[in-house]
Formats: structure tokens, sequence, C-alpha cells
């Protein structure tokens, strides 16, 4: 019996999960068909990080700010992923991206490029 109510238990935690996995997923949509309209997508993007992992939210947020001019909260945003996710190398070149008028920046990307990614490493 005892068994059962546990079984029964993981069960509806794991679909609850999975719901708002969900509406995670439905929110980065709606926040990426919004990106002319800075608040709205920002909300929707913030609001996709409930209970994931996923980083895909913050690197859109990055792109958001990079795309209405906002440089401060791209690097940011950027920074924020690669404190997480120091391999992650799309984060890396969102980075780039951003900070490329930064030497310091630049030199921080490149040698984290290549020490992840060696055989593709920029070479500078």
């Amino acid at each position: 019996m005892i068994a059962r109510v546990a079984v029964a238990l993981v069960a509806v935690l794991a679909i609850a999960w999975l719901v708002v996995l969900e509406r995670d997923t439905r929110l980065f949509a709606n926040g990426k068909s919004h990106t002319g309209d800075l608040a709205r997508a920002q909300h929707d993007f913030k609001r996709a990080r409930l209970l994931s992992p996923d980083t895909t939210p913050d690197l859109a947020l990055s792109l958001l700010y990079q795309k209405h001019g906002d440089r401060s909260r791209a690097l940011t945003a950027a920074e924020s992923i690669l404190r997480r996710e120091p391999e992650n190398l799309t984060a890396w070149a969102q980075l780039y991206s951003v900070g490329r008028n930064d030497p310091a920046t630049v030199r921080r990307v490149i040698a984290a490029v290549r020490r992840l990614d060696p055989l593709d490493a920029p070479r500078r």
C-alpha cells in the first residue's frame, strides 16, 4: 500500500514538472514572437525560466537586449549563463558578439573557445 502511494506521488510530481516545462516552452515561444516589444518579450523570457535548468531563455534575453541596443544588460545576461555553464560555446559566442569592442572580453572569449574547442578556435 505504501509503495503504491509513493509511486502515485512520484507520478503526480513528474506530471506537474512536465506541465511546468511545457508552460516554459510556450512562454519562450511567445517571447520569441514578441521581440519587437522589449517589455513583453523580456517578461515572457524571464517567466520561461521557472524550474528549468535550460539557459536558452537567458540567451534569448541577451540577444533581445543586444537587439534593442542595451549592451550592458546583454553582457550581464551572457555572463550569467557562463557562471552556470562555463562550457557553453553558444554563450561564449554571444559574449563575443556583445563585447567585441572590449579587448579584454575578446581575449577571454578566445581563450575559452581555444580551451573548449581547440580544433575550431579562432587564430588570433
